[in-house]
């Protein structure tokens, strides 16, 4: 696997990571309540990119797609991986 460098937050139940693939970054979501993991149809040309939109995509994911109610405080919080 050719992953050269990434981010990783967590929100609420959810582990989201942002990571460069091919010169793209991609976002995806390993949700540890619902044993789903999903990687988001976007991709982006930069890391800021990537988590800017990481927000909105956990929010939606927990909110409407498995109708639970957000808990915490809309911010994340990035650790180099």
């Amino acid at each position: 696997m050719a992953s050269s460098q990434g981010y990783r937050a967590k929100y609420d139940y959810v582990e989201l990571i942002a990571e460069q693939r091919e010169g793209r970054w991609h976002l995806s979501l390993h949700d540890r309540r619902h044993a789903e993991d999903v990687e988001h149809d976007e991709t982006f040309a930069t890391a800021d990119e990537a988590k800017e939109a990481a927000l909105g995509v956990v929010e939606h994911h927990i909110n409407v797609r498995h109708n639970d109610t957000l808990l915490f405080r809309a911010n994340l919080t990035w650790k180099e991986i």
